[in-house]
């Protein structure tokens, strides 16, 4: 690769880092291109960009405020999953993936400019998503108006059960 190419190829990688909510690194030395192309379909579903590069140049394309802090993660094959989302989704992606295929071990990641480890990645990728918080959220909204709903309901229908046996006691005394 030339020195243009690989500026070029720099320059487009500071770009999508410098959008991305967090950033996944990824050991990937020993998987097949059959578990390859089944990680980039998984993270294409998840809405993360997977993408594999040489290691100086994912360095020089990281933000100063974190590059030198990266750069002892930055050894043997390393693929990033770029999650632009909520910053949950690609170390949850990769986790989810790893715990089926020994290739793929996380290595670092980096969320709002802060450096994780392996065991802070792996933390992150435990939290839910966007989208499980905001249902439970709703969830918690709703629940005291659906208890309310219930006691009212509740009540009218004890009453309306009190008339039926009623009257079928009223029709079994006629009878």
């Amino acid at each position: 690769m030339e020195r243009t190419q690989k500026e070029q190829v720099v320059a487009e990688l500071a770009e999508k880092f410098a959008k991305a909510k967090s950033l996944t690194f990824t050991e990937y030395k020993g998987l097949s291109v059959a578990h390859a192309n089944q990680l980039r379909r998984e993270c294409r579903k998840a809405g993360v960009e997977y993408l594999v590069a040489k290691n100086t140049l994912i360095h020089l394309a990281l933000p100063e405020s974190v590059r030198e802090r990266v750069k002892p993660f930055l050894v043997n094959t390393t693929s990033v999953a770029l999650d632009f989302e909520d910053g949950v989704l690609g170390p949850k992606t990769l986790a989810n993936f790893a715990k089926n295929h020994e290739a793929v071990k996380l290595k670092a990641g980096i969320l709002d400019g802060e450096v994780l480890d392996r065991a802070g990645v792996t933390r992150l990728s435990m939290l839910p998503g966007k989208e499980e918080l905001l249902a439970k959220i709703l969830g918690s909204i709703q629940a005291p108006a659906t208890n309310i709903l219930r006691c009212v309901n509740g009540v009218g229908t004890k009453l309306a059960g009190l008339f039926r046996a009623y009257r079928e006691k009223l029709e079994q005394g006629a009878a």
